[in-house]
């Protein structure tokens, strides 16, 4: 009995492929394929059948950095609380079901973030930079047609069909289980043709019949339009300066995240992914 289970002890770790380490931490092939999986699925919102070699080996990176910003919070004394991620998926990923390894994925970017913020905030743009950026770059202020779109997300066809029914009809949806996301703009011409077909001509009210994304049913209408053009100086400021702070911010980060990997051995062996 002792031998066989010596003998499965061994089985194991010669089929346990090392494809990254930190330090003497070791990142096996199996623990990168679950959380690669949990992120195209959970967080991308994508078939895992489409993702590429490539993909992966992009993905192992991240990973190993995501483990090494985990540890540099820890010692920043920065963490993330359960209101924190919960209003982070409420923005960002819609979806609350979602594995230990897409929470564990999600936390890293949220306490990137808070690095960011604590590195970078005394950072500003001035007035200056701002316009510009703006006519050094006009056409990308160019505005094709776009229309603001409501956002209904439910988990079941027949609740997607009680919003469809009352949206369509003008009428507010009330007593339902759905998630009504921020009204967003979108350019027409870059909708998926499923929902472009729905809402043509574009008329505000016009609804999509339920579409399944995944385990999900969305509904979108049609809340406003605009035609095509260049936006105002004054309608751009925000958008600019929301831009060159990121862009600072993000240089800020990748000084820090530069400096503070120094610190650590890591290696790669993408052979054996």
């Amino acid at each position: 009995m002792k031998l066989l289970i010596l003998v499965i002890f061994i089985l194991n770790i010669a089929f346990t492929k090392v494809v990254a380490r930190i330090d003497k931490e070791q990142i096996t092939s199996t623990e990168v394929q679950q959380a690669f999986n949990a992120y195209w699925r959970e967080i991308l919102h994508l078939p895992i059948a489409r993702a590429t070699r490539r993909d992966l080996q992009e993905f192992l990176v991240e990973y190993v950095r995501s483990k090494i910003i985990q540890m540099e919070a820890k010692r920043m004394g920065i963490s993330v609380s359960p209101q924190e991620f919960e209003e982070y998926v409420e923005r960002h990923v819609g979806s609350k079901r979602l594995s230990d390894v897409a929470k564990e994925l999600i936390t890293t970017e949220i306490l990137s973030q808070k690095i960011i913020s604590r590195m970078a905030k005394d950072l500003d743009v001035k007035e200056g930079q701002i316009t510009a950026y703006y006519y050094l770059n006009l056409r990308d202020f160019k505005l094709p047609a776009q229309v603001l779109l409501e956002r209904y997300t439910t988990s079941s066809l027949d609740t997607a069909n009680e919003v469809y029914y009352s949206l369509s009809r003008g009428q507010v949806v009330r007593d339902v289980e759905a998630r009504v996301g921020q009204p967003m703009w979108y350019s027409i011409q870059t909708l998926p043709e499923i929902v472009r077909r729905q809402l043509y001509p574009y008329e505000v009210g016009k609804t999509t019949r339920p579409i399944e994304v995944g385990e999900s049913y969305v509904v979108f209408r049609v809340a406003d339009k605009r035609g095509s053009g260049i936006m105002p100086l004054e309608e751009a400021k925000p958008i600019v300066r929301e831009k060159l702070l990121r862009e600072k911010r993000q240089e800020v980060f990748r000084r820090w995240f530069q400096e503070v990997s120094k610190r650590y051995s890591v290696e790669f062996y993408f052979g054996q992914l």
